[in-house]
């Protein structure tokens, strides 16, 4: 039995966790608190999570958690065989994660009012004191690596600019389609979708979707196709 490590609200759990369960894989997850990181180190030496626990070996990265279970378990593929389709799966799980996560990041857990409804929500598991001193040195930690990697240094009006292109982008790979890439979900419109579903819980960041007429379906496309396939395995 595979174990999936997780911390809540993490988007890449969500990619992961998707994944398994569109493919019907049988695996138990284990929600580490925040005030656990040190034990979390004690099997994966980055202190991330997710990590993928199978016989006994850790596999602590999303990434290499999603191309283990598509190469283990490959009857329901979500990498395509096409060779200019995979390398788009690459190119736009990587943007998802490398770009798209710091947008929902900092806009999740630093702007007035989102910080203030989504920081109780990453805590609530927490101990008493760390659900009331988490909440008071996340955002700025938060907000000092988001200055580092560039996104935190935009003012709000253009990082809101940002996400309007990011979304009508999706938008238009869309296009009047079901899926990010061919005929069939795959793994880009995991990667895409756990980030967008992330920044749902930004306000201003779900005005601009609901503006686009294909990225509410399409979101909700993927969450019911992953959840069937869970519910038909069990």
């Amino acid at each position: 039995m595979l174990t999936l490590h997780q911390y809540h609200l993490s988007p890449y759990n969500e990619k992961v966790r998707r994944m398994l369960n569109f493919k019907g894989i049988p695996y138990i997850e284990k929600f580490w608190m925040l005030g656990d990181r040190g034990k979390v180190k004690d099997f994966n030496h980055t202190g991330k999570l997710p990590a993928l626990e199978v016989d006994g070996q850790i596999i602590g990265d999303s990434t290499d958690i999603v191309r283990y279970l598509e190469q283990s378990f490959p009857e329901t593929p979500l990498i395509p065989q096409d060779r200019q389709q995979r390398a788009l799966v690459h190119i736009l799980e990587d943007w998802a994660d490398e770009s798209l996560y710091f947008y929902e990041m900092h806009l999740r857990f630093t702007t007035p009012g989102n910080r203030e409804r989504n920081m109780p929500r990453m805590v609530e598991k927490e101990g008493w004191f760390l659900r009331y001193l988490l909440p008071k040195v996340i955002p700025g930690g938060i907000a000092k690596i988001t200055a580092t990697q560039g996104i935190g240094r935009k003012t709000p009006e253009q990082l809101l600019v940002d996400v309007d292109r990011h979304v009508q982008a999706v938008d238009d790979l869309l296009g009047t389609g079901n899926w990010l890439i061919g005929q069939t979900i795959t793994l880009a419109d995991l990667a895409v979708y756990a980030m967008f579903q992330a920044l749902r819980d930004a306000d201003m960041a779900l005005a601009i979707m609901q503006r686009y007429p294909t990225i509410l379906p399409w979101l909700a496309r993927v969450e019911t196709t992953t959840d069937e396939a869970r519910n038909t395995q069990n």
